[in-house]
């Protein structure tokens, strides 16, 4: 199993591929590879096995062979995609280098769009709009346009998802030593990855508007496993913490620090000490309650509590106050914040070219099922606590009516054939009613969808596509399928657009050709 001979053209970006074991879905991903719009010999694929035995090395090598621009490359067994990764960076020919699993896969024009976009801008790294095949809602906060620098985009940092799903300039890596961390199981070893090229990067390239990436999330992969060790999961928090705290801990990287900062503990840290921790055995509590309390105390200055939501905002006071008693208490009333959404009403327009007209209606609910735990006080909304948890949170950290005018419904739609999501422009009024002495709160929406702008002023596709709503509350964001409980046309006459209630009983597109 010696490499294979390198061809003969200079590629302009290298796809490093780490395996292990790689079963029927390294096909998948190759074919995806074999089937892409940009000439074969402006790209090759480098894949990196990490000392499968034998007779799957055998194999894959076998695979890899059979495509003329790859290459198969076999380490000592590390256990983990790092030092593979790291071999891609030292072999690479590329001027880029885009790290891609070995189960996942690319959409045909993916690496044509990477290539287009960087040698237009220039810019060191590349992102591409990236689905996840288990989440409607992935990271459509960060692919929210088209960005020929979105280091200049305000709210979320350029690199989000910390994942290495896209391209590097080769010789960023190299010059400044970026590589990922070694050492058996490196848990988040690309959020450590990626702070390191936060330091160095020289612009960063969005696109939104084409299909990029599809993370597959069908089976077991090494991130599932997070999480099955308690210590091991916070030791590694900690240690990506602390490192982005290093590496941008200049005045010039104030602003990235506190991004990438604020990240973790709005998605890892203080999550996890809202109702999950109530679902643990009391020893395992009282660890995750220490464990967060001293990252909040050593890294979440109260400065950094304006970019979280009151929910987030109300632990982390408590967990400086020492006060993880409370913290325990306060999760109960956080419990199982839902928005569903019903559709109302559909219409499908072309007099100004065609548009789709989707009325809807969002209620939200907690504790599975039950009310929110508010109080309507005059012209304010309070959280319903008891006197105990009041008086630690203050009147600040109970009011509630940035977080109820900030509520929202956002429509979107899937493509079943990309299981990518667009949002649709939608105006939402939103309304607390008080009347049942347990207050409702409900949104109203109206989104318009004009199918020739769908992807960020590009055209949606044909075929079979479902409706979503985004429901955001109190900074808990859901989304899930539109329910179908209004009147919706199953005999379209031939239409290119229809509207339909499908077999689920949620909304559902068809777009003919």
């Amino acid at each position: 199993m010696a490499e294979a001979p390198r061809p003969s053209s200079t590629p302009f970006i290298s796809v490093v591929v780490p395996t292990y074991r790689s079963g029927e879905a390294f096909g998948r991903l190759l074919t995806s590879l074999r089937d892409q719009t940009l000439p074969a010999e402006r790209f090759e694929v480098l894949v990196i096995d990490d000392g499968s035995p034998e007779p799957e090395a055998a194999a894959i090598a076998k695979m890899v062979g059979e495509q003329p621009n790859a290459r198969f490359h076999r380490i000592a067994h590390t256990g983990w995609p790092s030092a593979p990764r790291n071999t891609g960076i030292d072999l690479a020919r590329g001027e880029y280098i885009l790290f891609v699993d070995h189960d996942d896969e690319l959409y045909p024009g993916s690496l044509a769009t990477a290539v287009e976009t960087l040698q237009r801008t220039g810019a060191d790294v590349f992102a591409g709009k990236e689905a996840r095949t288990d989440q409607a809602k992935w990271a459509l906060d960060a692919f929210d346009g088209n960005h020929d620098d979105a280091s200049e985009r305000l709210g979320v940092h350029p690199l989000i998802p910390t994942n290495p799903h896209k391209a590097y300039r080769t010789s960023m890596l190299r010059d400044h030593g970026i590589r990922f961390p070694e050492a058996g199981r490196q848990l988040w070893e690309d959020v450590i990855f990626n702070a390191d090229v936060a330091r160095h990067m020289r612009g960063v390239s969005i696109r939104s508007d084409e299909p990029f990436y599809h993370w597959v999330r069908e089976q077991s992969t090494t991130s599932t496993t997070f999480g099955a060790d308690l210590k091991e999961w916070w030791d590694a928090l900690e240690r990506i913490i602390r490192h982005i705290d290093a590496v941008l801990g200049s005045q010039e990287d104030a602003g990235q620090r506190d991004q990438l900062l604020v990240h973790q503990f709005r998605e890892r840290v203080l999550p996890a000490v809202g109702p999950g921790l109530l679902r643990r055995p009391p020893e395992d509590r009282a660890f995750v309650l220490d464990r967060a309390r001293s990252l909040v105390d050593g890294f979440l200055a109260p400065r950094m509590d304006q970019r979280l939501t009151r929910h987030l905002a109300a632990r982390a006071h408590l967990l400086r106050l020492g006060r993880t008693d409370l913290v325990e208490a306060l999760a109960s009333f956080d419990d199982g914040i839902l928005g569903i959404t019903f559709a109302l009403a559909s219409r499908v327009d072309s007099d100004d070219g065609p548009s789709i007209r989707l009325e809807t209606k969002t209620l939200w609910t907690a504790h599975h099922g039950g009310f929110l735990d508010l109080v309507v006080d005059g012209d304010h909304v309070r959280r319903a606590l008891p006197d105990h948890l009041a008086a630690e949170l203050g009147d600040d950290l109970l009011l509630l009516d940035r977080e109820i005018a900030a509520a929202s419904t956002r429509i979107g739609l899937r493509s079943r054939d990309t299981k990518m999501t667009w949002l649709v422009p939608t105006e939402t009024s939103v309304t607390v009613d008080p009347a049942s002495g347990y207050p409702d709160v409900t949104a109203r929406s109206v989104a318009v969808l004009t199918p020739e702008a769908l992807r960020h002023g590009r055209p949606m596709a044909a075929g079979r596509w479902d409706f979503n709503a985004r429901n955001e509350l109190f900074g808990v964001v859901n989304q899930r399928a539109v329910r179908a409980i209004g009147r919706f046309d199953r005999n379209p006459n031939g239409r290119q657009y229809h509207v339909y209630s499908n077999i689920h009983a949620n909304l559902s597109l068809h777009v003919r050709p």
